[in-house]
């Protein structure tokens, strides 16, 4: 590996001069790389192209390849996935309320913004045209959001409004809310399927990681990979410390 293109890499992926990154994100962001040299390397034994070095497009191209050197990964056990359920179930949940916001920079935007709602505006298209909210093209959603979550003045707004009804402007260091209700979920048991919807992601999710982490290691020990300290402007402290044929 060319020392140049890891540089390369780094300044890519933090849009900053790889000469001001501390020891430790070099770090990691060595290990990243040097995986997917190697996933890239078994790749090419199956005549697959070099990957980019761009960090979007090297992203996915290590994506795409990982499976056709890998394998698909395993998917969880139905036995898995009930008795993950089974103790998310045990959790009572308080109670919680689907909820969206608006964000304006003044009181005089957001009592505007107040009027414009009160004369029918749809929530949605008003928050595209005025939030400025990260999510305001998606109409401010902010999920399903429980006590204890957002600072107590504006929690204590939001669940005193009933489902369909929207706010007076409320003022925070951020700057002035206008927050929504969609739906107001009682205290008590989660929504089984809910629950098994997001069990059956986290372990997907999971398992994938932790196969694909087996896999690159498998290649790493199968190359053999060393890091030469001396060759870099950083203290490396990262996974390839000591090569994985076990010598220094």
């Amino acid at each position: 590996m060319e020392i140049g293109s890891f540089q390369g890499y780094v300044a890519g992926v933090l849009g900053e001069p790889w000469q001001s990154v501390d020891g430790r994100l070099a770090s990691r962001l060595l290990d990243q790389f040097l995986d997917q040299e190697l996933v890239a390397a078994a790749a090419r034994r199956k005549r697959d192209m070099a990957i980019p070095l761009d960090p979007g497009k090297r992203s996915a191209a290590v994506r795409a390849m990982l499976e056709k050197v890998c394998g698909p990964p395993p998917t969880p056990s139905a036995r898995e996935i009930d008795r993950a359920v089974a103790e998310r179930m045990k959790v009572i949940d308080p109670e919680r309320v689907r909820v969206r916001q608006m964000l304006l920079d003044t009181e005089a935007e957001a009592r505007a913004a107040e009027r414009r709602l009160r004369r029918g505006a749809d929530f949605v298209e008003l928050s595209r045209q005025v939030s400025r909210a990260p999510n305001a093209q998606d109409g401010g959603s902010l999920g399903v959001i429980g006590k204890g979550i957002l600072p107590a003045d504006l929690e204590e707004v939001v669940f005193a409004l009933r489902p369909g009804k929207f706010s007076q402007p409320v003022r925070s260091p951020a700057g002035f809310h206008i927050f929504q209700v969609l739906e107001k979920i009682p205290a008590g048991h989660p929504r089984r399927s809910e629950v098994e919807r997001d069990v059956r992601r986290e372990l997907t999710q999971n398992d994938a990681r932790a196969y694909l982490r087996q896999c690159v290691d498998r290649l790493a020990k199968e190359v053999g990979v060393r890091v030469i300290p001396e060759h870099l402007w950083f203290p490396y402290n990262g996974r390839y410390s000591e090569d994985h044929n076990g010598s220094k």
